[in-house]
């Protein structure tokens, strides 16, 4: 069997758009596992210069130290929104493919099922036309043998 047909060929683009997603998806996870990891980076950091902060400023602080402390939490606290903004837009996305792979698996399987009712009837069919060629053939040798 040289060439296929409609359906085989259908299928096998569906298969290669099931992969696509499924890569994409898989960049994407890399990727929010990333994000994360950078946003428990900024909260530790917070943490840490809101403690040191704490601590000089018990024992008396300089002014312009106290700023650069409350100028660098201001600047984590900017990196944190955005941080968890990005967050959000690469958890939409995942959704968003999530729903795309659910798709592409729903029309491969029922591209798949397509191609499975068309072999069963094939088959029924040259059941058929055998048992039909067997029935001419015995009826025949019946007929001569009378």
């Amino acid at each position: 069997m040289g060439h296929k047909n409609v359906l085989e060929v259908l299928r096998d683009r569906a298969t290669h758009r099931l992969d696509a997603v499924a890569q994409q998806l898989a960049t994407l996870h890399h990727e929010h596992q990333h994000a994360v990891q950078q946003q428990q980076l900024l909260y530790h950091y917070q943490k840490d210069y809101q403690l040191l902060l704490s601590h000089e400023s018990q024992g008396g602080i300089y002014a312009y130290r106290r700023e650069n402390y409350h100028s660098f939490l201001e600047t984590v606290a900017n990196a944190l929104v955005a941080q968890s903004t990005a967050l959000n837009t690469l958890e939409q996305q995942q959704q968003q493919l999530l729903g795309d792979w659910q798709q592409s698996r729903k029309k491969l399987n029922a591209l798949q099922v397509l191609i499975e009712r068309r072999a069963q009837r094939d088959t029924l069919c040259d059941f058929r036309a055998q048992q039909k060629a067997n029935d001419e053939f015995a009826n025949r040798r019946f007929q001569g043998a009378e």
